[in-house]
């Protein structure tokens, strides 16, 4: 398996379609069908590829300044993990998560994400937090600004990689909901 590290700007008309494909047969209820994101371009992919260059495997990274409890934290934020039907349990978002684990060191405070698998992240250091969150809505299928989310999400969870320990209480995304 082969790992590359992209940038949406770069993309072929090739890998546009099959990462499409895999994000729609990965999230097909709510994927859109008609583009490679759901709200906001990330700022760089990992895909990862068999021997034959057969795409089995995304990630999506976010990386910006939030907000802890008036602290300001650097994240790199997992979007649209997902591994192909076909080459599931086979230890690829491990390795993935493995890749951004080695992107993350000396420079990021901490990995954050939504799961809705929370088994493969726990397993791979993630623990689940129970902030309040506040972040810019977007509705995704009008692409357009709705207003300012202030709520406890479920599914956050966040794996210490950089020397701060995280702690309860407000998270401001300082932009959107991945």
């Amino acid at each position: 398996m082969k790992l590359i590290k992209a940038y949406d700007m770069d993309l072929n008309e090739e890998w546009s379609t099959l990462l499409q494909e895999l994000l729609v047969a990965s999230f097909p209820e709510v994927y859109p069908k008609d583009r490679l994101y759901f709200k906001q371009i990330p700022h760089c992919r990992i895909l990862a590829f068999t021997s034959d260059n057969q795409l089995i495997g995304h990630v999506g990274l976010d990386y910006r300044i939030m907000n802890l409890n008036g602290n300001a934290i650097k994240v790199l934020g997992i979007i649209d993990l997902c591994v192909s039907i076909t080459h599931r349990s086979q230890g690829i978002g491990s390795f993935l998560l493995a890749e951004v684990e080695k992107l993350s060191k000396g420079h990021i405070d901490f990995v954050l994400l939504f799961a809705d698998q929370e088994d493969l992240y726990s397993k791979n250091g993630f623990k689940t937090v129970n902030n309040t969150c506040k972040w810019l809505k977007i509705d995704h299928e009008t692409l357009t600004t709705i207003g300012v989310g202030i709520q406890k999400v479920e599914g956050l969870m966040v794996r210490e990689v950089g020397t701060m320990s995280w702690s309860e209480g407000e998270l401001d995304f300082l932009g959107y909901l991945y």
